[in-house]
């Protein structure tokens, strides 16, 4: 009963994310423990991960990571978390929750040396990879500590050569959270929840997906004269939630999450919308004043989207990586693109 009661309350939160290891060659955790079963699945390069226990230490080097533990009951494992400014987009008991989480680095992810201070057996992030972020533990760090690590997998180029799929859907969020679920063993959890953003997300696409898709153009700062246009790819989170919001990247052919494109190329595409993604640190503005100069900038001023006041905008808390608010963004996102724009 306490179970079920704990499932309805998770469902009604409305969620999301999804979760994979991201490691080097095979690796094992230590040796079972209470009777698990050892529990292997693929990490980001499609090497196989086994946990032989149920991890009992986990560092979170990010706040999305720690969203996803807290809404699958697993916020006990948590002995310090880093990079937590995306708790400032929760409400209610979940943001409660995340308050009392021990942090490690509030505006960053924790150095090596701080995780490994905690003595983590799990190692978790919802970013990509291990080691981005200057000082970050990196897979080898993992393994000195005898930490295993697990990370939210993003479409790969199969070659330097080649630019990697599309991202349409929200499949890495949900992938994220179901692995999560079968390393802790609580995995009718995550089905549940999955299921029940899924079926959230289908209702936001079925409803965008009628109309015409006007053509959208993602920007994470403000534009400069005589530099070029940064902007979003297809294999992001951003572009899957525009395309289910109903709209189209008018940079589909760009590569990298943060793209550079020249100000001519936007000029000749002419957005229709623009959607600001607000909150990146490398951002001269933050929040709404970044979105205002976005709608006050004279590179911008003769495209459809700002003639037409179709400047939109959403935090990269809930539209740039996995996690638990990223349907919650496709809905913001739908609602302002198809009723002219915020």
């Amino acid at each position: 009963m306490r179970r079920a009661r704990l499932i309805r309350v998770m469902c009604a939160a409305g969620l999301s994310l999804a979760l994979v290891a991201c490691g080097g060659s095979d690796k094992a955790a230590g040796p079972a423990s209470g009777g698990a079963t050892p529990v292997t699945i693929k990490d980001c390069a499609g090497n196989n991960v086994t946990f032989a226990a149920v991890p009992q230490r986990v560092v979170v080097l990010d706040g999305y990571a720690a969203q996803s533990m807290v809404r699958l009951g697993l916020g006990n494992r948590i002995v310090g978390v880093g990079f937590t400014k995306p708790f400032s987009v929760e409400q209610g008991p979940i943001r409660s929750e995340l308050s009392r989480l021990p942090v490690l680095t509030a505006d960053s992810v924790p150095p090596t040396e701080l995780v490994a201070a905690k003595r983590p057996d799990l190692v978790l992030t919802a970013f990509s990879a291990f080691g981005g972020a200057p000082g970050s533990p990196k897979d080898a760090d993992l393994a000195t500590m005898n930490a295993l690590g697990l990370a939210a997998c993003m479409p790969r180029a199969a070659s330097p050569t080649e630019a990697a799929e599309p991202l349409t859907t929200l499949a890495p969020t949900y992938d994220y959270l179901l692995n999560i679920g079968k390393v802790f063993r609580v995995e009718d959890r995550a089905e549940q929840l999955v299921a029940d953003l899924k079926e959230r997300e289908q209702a936001v696409v079925a409803t965008a997906g009628t109309g015409t898709k006007p053509r959208v153009l993602i920007l994470p700062d403000n534009p400069v004269a005589g530099q070029p246009v940064p902007t979003s790819g297809p294999a992001t989170i951003a572009n899957a939630l525009v395309i289910g919001a109903g709209g189209e990247n008018v940079f589909a052919d760009a590569s990298g999450m943060h793209s550079q494109v020249s100000p001519e190329k936007v000029a000749e595409r002419d957005p229709q919308v623009i959607l600001v993604v607000t909150d990146y640190s490398f951002a001269k503005a933050k929040g709404e004043a970044l979105v205002d100069q976005v709608r006050a900038n004279p590179l911008l001023a003769n495209t459809t989207a700002v003639r037409t006041r179709r400047v939109l905008s959403t935090s990269q808390y809930v539209a740039a990586f996995p996690s638990p608010l990223n349907v919650d963004a496709l809905k913001q996102i739908a609602a302002a693109m198809h009723v002219g724009g915020s």
